[in-house]
């Protein structure tokens, strides 16, 4: 069972889906993810197909909760959390102003921007030391943060690394569509859960079908 609800917040659309599934023990347990989005759509577009010029951004559940509300209120947190991020707020809704020192940084592309602050891209992730990021954005601020730290010291033995992003074959896509399998941001998505091989979302999904 999948419920869904939707709210607005500074800008931005949270859709929540709240997947229901029952632990080997019996009990029943709810994970909440949310699905961000900014601005509505137009007219002539489905819920299914934003413009990409539309951002996008996906919170996911990191627990189960024993109630359909106890999840949806840990995500909805979890999305506003993100969203202040996103419109240049910390987490207590304060602006932030950053300064990184080159005011050309806006102008650079985003491997450009990677090779100068030690980031590398797997073709799925971003990766800044021994952390790794869904988004580029969340990578870059994180590191130019450090960078910018008194005594902050550069690795040496980094070496740029910035791969074609992945996508699933076509006999990958037609396994997916068959299980209601998902591919969002580097991740394989299915009833709530995000895999990060698609051989583990298929043996969930095959033993626990239309979720």
């Amino acid at each position: 069972m999948r419920q869904r609800s939707t709210t607005w917040f500074q800008g931005w659309n949270i859709l929540l889906r709240c997947a229901e599934f029952r632990c080997q023990d019996g009990a029943l347990k709810y994970a909440s993810t949310a699905i961000l989005k900014h601005m509505p759509p137009t007219s002539d577009c489905t819920n299914l197909q934003w413009p990409d010029t539309i951002r996008r951004s996906i919170v996911f559940p990191e627990d189960a909760f024993g109630s359909q509300e106890d999840a949806n209120i840990d995500a909805t947190s979890k999305a506003r959390r993100q969203i202040l991020v996103m419109n240049g707020n910390d987490s207590l809704g304060r602006k932030i102003v950053e300064n990184t020192g080159d005011t050309s940084t806006g102008q650079e592309s985003d491997e450009s921007l990677a090779a100068q602050y030690e980031i590398s891209f797997d073709g799925r992730r971003y990766a800044f030391r021994q952390y790794q990021y869904d988004a580029f954005r969340d990578a870059l601020d994180y590191a130019v943060a450090e960078h910018a730290k008194a005594g902050f010291v550069r690795n040496d033995a980094f070496q740029p690394s910035w791969r074609a992003a992945y996508h699933p074959t076509d006999e990958d896509e037609s396994t997916m569509k068959m299980h209601g399998i998902a591919y969002i941001e580097g991740h394989f998505l299915y009833g709530g859960y995000r895999y990060g091989q698609l051989c583990d979302a298929i043996a969930f999904a095959a033993g626990h079908p239309n979720l």
